[in-house]
């Protein structure tokens, strides 16, 4: 014997709206991430027509939500004021009077391009070259005017250092900041002017300026720093390095130099 028209309109209703129910739930299904879906099928009162599908979303720790931290990198130009010794040996300048004053200090600048393409253990592996320029000049007293003469005895001196040196760094933290270690191999060199002077007594001679260079000699250096950002393209940093220059033989005209 065959069901009640009306009987059978309900069913064929229940099935089209398992069958809905069944391709939205596939439709989550396949969006969601592992481990993070159970599915619980219960049976209602009205047999397969009455299928419940109940889906819970089982949130993942708070730790795996938290995005894990940029390595540092991918790349850092530097731009930091600088200071620096400045060598005192007489070979670094040209021929000077007695009592001579020398710069043993000084200050400029030092500029640099990293990248870091390498993650090795904890550190990141960087690579890039630094160039630091730094000046320093030393005046003598001003002459008393009772001497009668307002020439100086000795003269002015102007020094320069400026060190070319790539490096290989290991660096230590995140892309918010980082701290290093790092080594260089390059060349370094000194160049000094003095300006015209006049010797002791009135009626002495004045003495033209001269200069000398050292020329490129090989330097190493080490050191380490870091560096922080307060925003994705500007940040500060700080950088602490020794630096060795080589003796130099004479060449020419240009004395030899010691290390």
């Amino acid at each position: 014997m065959g069901r009640p028209p009306g009987s059978r309109r309900r069913v064929t209703r229940l099935a089209l709206r398992l069958t809905r129910t069944l391709k939205h739930a596939l439709y989550v299904l396949t969006r969601m991430p592992k481990h993070a879906l159970y599915i619980s099928l219960k049976s209602g009162c009205r047999g397969a027509a009455g299928l419940v599908l109940a889906v819970v979303l089982v949130g993942t720790p708070a730790v795996a939500q938290v995005a894990a931290p940029e390595p540092p990198g991918p790349y850092t130009i530097d731009l930091r004021g600088a200071t620096s010794g400045l060598p005192a040996d007489a070979a670094f300048f040209p021929p000077l009077p007695s009592g001579t004053s020398i710069p043993t200090r000084g200050y400029g600048v030092d500029v640099g391009a990293h990248v870091y393409p390498l993650q090795l253990g904890p550190a990141r592996l960087g690579v890039g070259v630094g160039v630091l320029h730094v000046r320093g000049t030393a005046s003598p007293e001003t002459p008393s005017s009772s001497t009668g003469s307002t020439a100086a005895t000795t003269p002015d001196v102007d020094s320069t250092l400026t060190v070319i040196s790539p490096q290989l760094s290991f660096n230590f933290g995140s892309s918010a900041g980082w701290s290093y270690l790092s080594a260089g191999l390059g060349g370094a060199r000194v160049t000094s002017v003095t300006s015209a002077f006049r010797g002791e007594g009135i009626a002495s001679d004045l003495t033209p300026g001269g200069d000398a260079n050292s020329g490129f000699r090989m330097s190493t250096s080490i050191g380490g720093g870091a560096r922080w950002f307060a925003k994705a393209r500007l940040g500060v940093s700080f950088d602490l390095r020794e630096y060795f220059v080589s003796a130099g033989n004479a060449e020419g005209t240009r004395p030899a130099t010691p290390r």
